[in-house]
C-alpha cells in the first residue's frame, strides 16, 4: 500500500519537472509566433514566461520507487495594449493557454516515465508595470499539475 507522505519535491524533480513544463508550454499551438518562452524569466519585450511556484510536493509514493506528485506554476504574457480590445486579446491569449493545458495537457507523456494526470488552471489577472514604465501589461493565470512517475 502506497504511503500518504507529503514532503517537498527534491530539488533534482523540481529542475526535471520545470524543464518538462516548459517544454510542454513551447508546444502549445497558441503560443503567438516568434514570442519567446522563458522559465522562471519574461522579457522586456512581448513574451511569456513559465513560473514554478512554492509548494511543489509528493502526493503518494509506492516501494518500487514511483510516485504521484503536484506543482505549482503560473504563466504570465506580457503585452503593451493600448485599447480595450487589446487588452481583452491580451488576456485571451493567457486564458487560450491555460484551456489548452487543461484540456490537452492529460494526454501528454512526459519523460522519465511521468504522465500528467490532471491540470486545473484560475482565470488570468493583469498586472500593470508601473515600476518599469514601460507601459506594458502582464496577464497572468496559476495552476496546479499533478503527475505520476512510474
Amino acid at each position: 500500500m502506497p504511503s500518504e507522505e507529503k514532503d517537498p519535491l527534491s530539488k533534482q524533480e523540481y529542475d526535471k519537472i520545470g524543464n518538462l513544463l516548459l517544454d510542454l508550454v513551447k508546444g502549445c499551438p497558441f503560443i503567438p509566433e516568434k514570442v519567446p518562452v522563458q522559465y522562471q524569466s519574461i522579457d522586456a519585450v512581448e513574451s511569456i514566461g513559465i513560473y514554478t511556484l512554492p509548494g511543489a510536493k509528493y502526493l503518494k509514493r509506492n516501494v518500487i520507487g514511483g510516485f504521484t506528485a503536484q506543482i505549482k506554476f503560473q504563466i504570465a504574457y506580457r503585452s503593451f495594449p493600448t485599447s480595450n480590445d487589446q487588452r481583452i486579446n491580451s488576456q485571451a491569449k493567457v486564458d487560450t493557454i491555460m484551456s489548452w493545458l487543461e484540456e490537452y495537457g492529460t494526454m501528454q507523456k512526459l519523460s522519465g516515465g511521468r504522465t500528467i494526470t490532471k491540470i486545473t488552471a484560475s482565470n488570468s489577472l493583469p498586472y500593470k508595470d508601473k515600476a518599469g514604465g514601460d507601459k506594458s501589461t502582464i496577464f497572468a493565470a496559476d495552476a496546479v499539475m499533478e503527475y505520476e512517475k512510474d
